[in-house]
């Protein structure tokens, strides 16, 4: 028998099996093309087969990005996308779960899973396509809305904008980091380093609402967003905060890693025990049911 080869990884890979270009559901010009450009080019340049990947989606335009890549997929109700990564990795630890989100999605009903996942710290990658918006349900602001308005007086029902950087560090997230996806060759840099980190990583991609969000617009987020200087330690905790402090005093937002600390852990302690757990079972009966 010939040896069989295995499939060379293109991007191309990546559209074979997904939903074709033209039912894509965006609007034109939504930011998600970017990220969904940037995981194409990061998947392909670390050679990653669709078989090896799970994506996980969230409710909302974000989680749409799993029907337009090759591979395994999963989507979940609203808020519990990491909840469901998490799961899926502890059933599976070779498995490369990815979890694709909003902002509201991450950081409104699902902000408890979004800490505790930090804490976890599983080899999960988190994208957030942060767009101030529920772009899905026209518009309302997500927690995330009102980054750079000049608003003199916030209301309860309007609050400040949330800062998803600080919240990661503080819940303890090992890498922390941001992208825009107006410049996918940067963010896919960003994306193809935080899936080979031994850990949590959350990027939080800035992936403008060209519908709903007239404000923080390509041209806002292109004269604010900064990468971050060479010179940075992700290593070290005191250096990230003071990054955050610096960005803020100068009003410019930053892109590239804050972040990075792979925790010391012990082995995973729940492995799945399924191939002893199941060898004597017969599953031809549960089959049948689907036939």
């Amino acid at each position: 028998m010939a040896e069989v080869k295995p499939q060379k990884v293109s991007a191309k890979v990546w559209d074979e099996n997904a939903v074709a270009r033209h039912r894509i559901q965006w609007c034109p010009g939504c930011g998600d093309f970017g990220v969904l450009a940037a995981l194409k080019m990061a998947l392909t340049k670390l050679e990653i087969t669709p078989y090896e990947v799970l994506m996980v989606g969230g409710i909302g335009c974000s989680g749409q990005i799993r029907n337009y890549l090759n591979g395994n997929a999963f989507h979940g109700t609203h808020g519990g996308a990491l909840a469901y990564a998490l799961g899926a990795k502890m059933a599976n630890p070779q498995l490369k779960v990815i979890t694709l989100a909003g902002d509201g999605d991450t950081f409104a009903i699902g902000v408890e899973n979004f800490v505790h996942v930090c804490r976890r710290d599983p080899e999960v990658l988190l994208v957030i396509m942060d767009n101030g918006v529920y772009g899905l349900t026209k518009g309302q602001h997500s927690p995330t809305h009102g980054r750079g308005m000049d608003i003199k007086e916030w209301s309860e029902e309007s609050p400040p904008p949330f800062s998803p950087l600080r919240l990661a560090l503080t819940a303890g997230a090992t890498l922390v980091a941001q992208s825009f996806s107006g410049d996918p060759k940067h963010a896919a840099g960003i994306y193809a380093e935080a899936m080979q980190h031994k850990g949590f990583a959350m990027v939080n991609d800035f992936s403008p609402c060209v519908t709903y969000n007239k404000f923080n617009t390509y041209d806002w987020y292109k004269a604010h967003v900064e990468e971050i200087p060479a010179g940075h330690n992700p290593g070290d905790p005191n250096a990230a905060w003071d990054l955050l402090n610096d960005f803020d005093r100068r009003g410019r937002l930053p892109l590239g890693v804050i972040y990075r600390n792979p925790r010391q852990k012990k082995a995973h302690a729940r492995l799945p025990m399924w191939p002893e757990e199941l060898q004597e079972t017969d599953v031809r009966p549960l089959l049948e049911m689907f036939r």
